[in-house]
């Protein structure tokens, strides 16, 4: 059968409209970094004994820079609804765009959203009732914090967070777009409160501050020195001499945070002067930057209030799962140690209320943008119409919004229920990683393989001598973040180095290259060739 040139997308218009300003976008990106969650600060001191948290995480924001400069160039070239899939089907062609995005992002992300419910049960709400239990002596409500933890307490409140995003998401993105502002200006309370209470407290006392919050939680006595020596019998040295390598591998531990720097590109459809370079600039780069310096302070002010020895021993809670390092399984995360040190019902609401609000926040941005890549592939006929359906009222992608919901249901089941899973935690962050690593690689290529977009983009002037920027950039920017991923893969400490790991991961980037190939197959038995589509830009 002969294929001729059809209308080369599903509609003339994606349906979506530009609600989110610049600084919206901004905002977006340092919550989607997660400004108040990153494992860095027990995960490193646990993996990495003598790296220096403040250097490593500074470390990991500047060679992030140019992978960050690199999208600036994809975003303003291609200002559409889909991001990543976009830049990478354009340049490389769309079996690799899509068997990119399909198994680093559309799939992988559904473990994200598992992610935020553990987030928002053992971060957000756990240290909430388990602070407001100890400083109103209300041991039933410690105990509700931890029934937080558990299980199925996590998988209950998971559900619930996913369904209210959902539900949130589905009324409008302009209404995400108006209580972003309310989650930002909460978030940066939460932080704000952290950070005085860690440069404010006296080391000295630490040891009583948090022997009584102990106490008053779970009636426990001499908490510090029992998981001090808990962690000594363990074999862990608590007064490590500095190490240089270990600072250096703490920046791909600080990348799991700050690779989400152009998470806003998913949704570029819908962002006011989004071919702005100076726009772009200011919610890409600006971002990082603002996120990497504010996550380093954090960690000085963290390790200054509970002493070096106490980090290491939080960190082995965490990374050893020593349970005498724990308050009853709560990992020691800086949020529950502030709320230990103030000892005041206040600062466990304000400081609490920011991380439930960042972790409603992460289930948003998984739905946010796996929805919107599922539009453009849609667009471009790999998946069915049906998922890129707007509703004509609300402008947003209802049936994608469905199809991502009950997707993550069985995902926080699984995730929760069996433990070998989390074995494949780490694996998010190795899939997403190249695919943002893919594109900054795109990026580079842009000016040659993607001529025409590239001459026509507002980046198209800048330029070292005869060669582009944004192939510099670009390429500094796939080398030095596809380090970091292959680190994920090699580096025990790191933890992505079990065959499950490997089977999961490289299983599901077979599945979705077979799943383009029959979607290709299945359009071309209608007439149509797919890969026209992937010659133009998309639909605004």
């Amino acid at each position: 059968m002969t294929t001729a040139k059809p209308e080369v997308f599903t509609r003339k218009a994606s349906g979506l409209v530009r609600v989110m300003s610049p600084y919206s976008a901004f905002i977006y990106n340092i919550l989607t970094m997660g400004l108040i969650f990153p494992w860095t600060y027990l995960w490193a001191p646990g993996a990495l004994p003598g790296g220096k948290l403040f250097w490593g995480i500074i470390l990991a924001m500047v060679l992030e820079i140019p992978l960050a400069y690199a999208y600036v160039w994809l975003a303003t070239a291609m200002p559409r609804t889909g991001g990543d899939y976009v830049f990478q089907s354009r340049v490389f062609g769309g079996a690799f765009g899509f068997t990119s995005l399909m198994s680093g992002f559309v799939i992988w992300i559904l473990q994200w959203e598992a992610l935020s419910g553990w987030l928002m049960a053992c971060v957000g709400l756990a240290p909430l009732f388990i602070g407001l239990g100890a400083t109103l002596n209300a041991p039933v409500l410690s105990a509700i914090g931890v029934w937080c933890a558990s299980s199925w307490g996590v998988i209950i409140i998971s559900i619930a967070n996913a369904a209210l995003a959902f539900w949130l998401l589905i009324s409008g993105f302009k209404n995400y777009v108006k209580f972003q502002y309310i989650m930002w200006y909460g978030i940066l309370v939460s932080f704000v409160t952290m950070l005085i209470v860690f440069f404010v407290a006296s080391p000295a006392e630490f040891p009583a501050r948090i022997d009584a919050f102990a106490k008053a939680a779970f009636g426990s006595t001499s908490f510090y020195q029992t998981a001090i020596d808990a962690t000594k019998a363990a074999g862990v040295n608590l007064t490590p001499a500095f190490s240089l390598l270990s600072t250096f591998l703490i920046a791909p531990i600080a990348w799991t945070s700050l690779q989400w720097a152009t998470y806003s590109v998913e949704q570029n459809g819908e962002i006011k002067n989004a071919r702005s370079f100076k726009a772009q600039t200011f919610v890409l780069v600006g971002s990082l930057i603002i996120t990497g310096i504010l996550l380093a302070v954090l960690g000085v002010g963290f390790e200054r209030a509970i002493g070096t020895e106490f980090l290491y021993t939080a960190g082995a809670g965490y990374w050893l799962r020593l349970p005498e390092a724990t308050f009853s399984g709560a990992f020691l995360w800086p949020n529950l140690i502030a709320i230990a040190i103030a000892a005041s019902p206040i600062v466990v609401i304000l400081i609490s209320f920011g991380y439930i609000l960042n972790s409603f926040q992460i289930v948003c941005n998984c739905m946010i943008g796996m929805t919107r890549v599922m539009v453009a592939m849609s667009l471009d006929r790999l998946l069915p119409e049906w998922f890129s359906k707007v509703h004509e009222r609300w402008h947003t992608p209802v049936n994608a919004h469905w199809a991502y919901f009950l997707g993550a249901i069985p995902v926080i089941l699984v995730y929760n229920l069996w433990p070998a899973w989390g074995a494949l935690t780490l694996g998010v962050t190795f899939a997403c990683g190249y695919v943002f690593v893919f594109s900054s690689l795109a990026a580079a290529l842009l000016p040659y393989r993607a001529k025409e977009i590239y001459e026509a983009s507002p980046g198209a002037q800048y330029k070292l001598g005869k060669i582009p920027w944004v192939t510099i950039l670009g390429g500094l920017g796939f080398v030095l973040g596809g380090a970091m991923v292959l680190m994920f893969m090699f580096f025990a400490p790191l933890g992505l180095t079990s065959r499950l790991a490997y089977t999961v991961v490289f299983g599901i980037v077979i599945i979705s290259a077979l799943w383009y190939y029959l979607a290709k197959r299945a359009q071309k038995a209608r007439g149509i060739d797919v890969d026209f589509a992937f010659k133009e830009i998309p639909p605004e």
